[in-house]
């Protein structure tokens, strides 16, 4: 989209600042929500023409129709471990979200999701959404953190401030708590201060997390490897930010200066694509 609005050769507008900064939101920009909507659309058709792969669902109905069939459960698990989709994913997700297994068979089935990351990471971001679960899948959350999932410190966060006041939920947030404490996230103590200050979070999250930082260790300062998640998504923004100051040189007419801007930014990312489309406009 960013490449067919710069080629337009028109003045930049909102909708090209929006889409080339990386931190703006744009689900209120109609252009935007009708291309999206048109590409949902062109993928349902895609899907509609697509035979469903037998192995998974015959897999599926055996772990979900008989679990107490140990021998199928793991011949099960394991194929759809190994065929490697969205689907056959979703699939086990849903095992480990329900304790529908017997222990080593559920994390038999949490192993072979792990190996499969981050195939399962839509689907359980997607569920937890809502906020609308009975229960709190705590497995899910253990694969976010295991997985070094980015936004994890976050969604158990959020689970603490929507469901802190019903006393249904404290056991599963306190086990959530423990979570916090495995993860790698250098933000951490920082996203749980956050939360602390902020106005919309109720008394009972409040104790929760206070209680939490009084006796668990947090890794704030905890070094992260250079290709860490955190790491990943530090350079992913610094350079947003470096291509957003090229593309106001550029806008603004000021051509020499954009250029050596953009050459820097693309000697430390040489694929960066904002950065690759408006070199070609020169």
């Amino acid at each position: 989209m960013a490449m067919r609005l710069r080629a337009g050769r028109g003045r930049p507008d909102r909708i090209l600042h929006a889409i080339e900064d990386i931190e703006s939101p744009v689900r209120d920009i109609p252009h935007v929500i009708h291309s999206y909507t048109a590409y949902l659309f062109h993928k349902l058709e895609q899907c509609s023409e697509i035979t469903p792969d037998e192995r998974i669902t015959t897999a599926a109905d055996l772990l979900l129709e008989s679990p107490e069939d140990r021998e199928a459960a793991e011949a099960s698990i394991d194929l759809l471990g190994s065929i490697r989709s969205a689907v056959s994913a979703r699939v086990l997700v849903h095992v480990i979200s329900e304790p529908i297994l017997d222990e080593d068979l559920e994390t038999r089935a949490y192993k072979q999701l792990r190996g499969m990351w981050p195939l399962p990471r839509h689907y359980i971001v997607y569920s937890l959404k809502p906020h609308n679960h009975e229960d709190i899948p705590f497995r899910w959350f253990q694969l976010l953190v295991d997985c070094e999932e980015p936004s994890a410190v976050d969604r158990i966060l959020e689970e603490v401030v929507v469901h802190a006041e019903d006393p249904d939920f404290r056991q599963d947030l306190l086990a959530l708590l423990g979570l916090l404490g495995q993860t790698r996230d250098p933000e951490t103590e920082d996203k749980i201060l956050q939360v602390l200050n902020s106005e919309r979070a109720p008394r009972a999250a409040v104790e929760m997390l206070e209680e939490f930082l009084k006796n668990a260790e947090t890794p704030r300062h905890r070094d992260t490897k250079p290709e860490s998640p955190w790491a990943s998504l530090d350079r992913m923004y610094t350079a947003n930010r470096r291509y957003l100051a090229a593309a106001k040189l550029f806008d603004d007419g000021k051509k020499s200066e954009a250029v050596r801007a953009l050459d820097e930014l693309l000697k430390d990312e040489p694929q960066y694509p904002f950065a690759l489309i408006l070199k070609r406009m020169f």
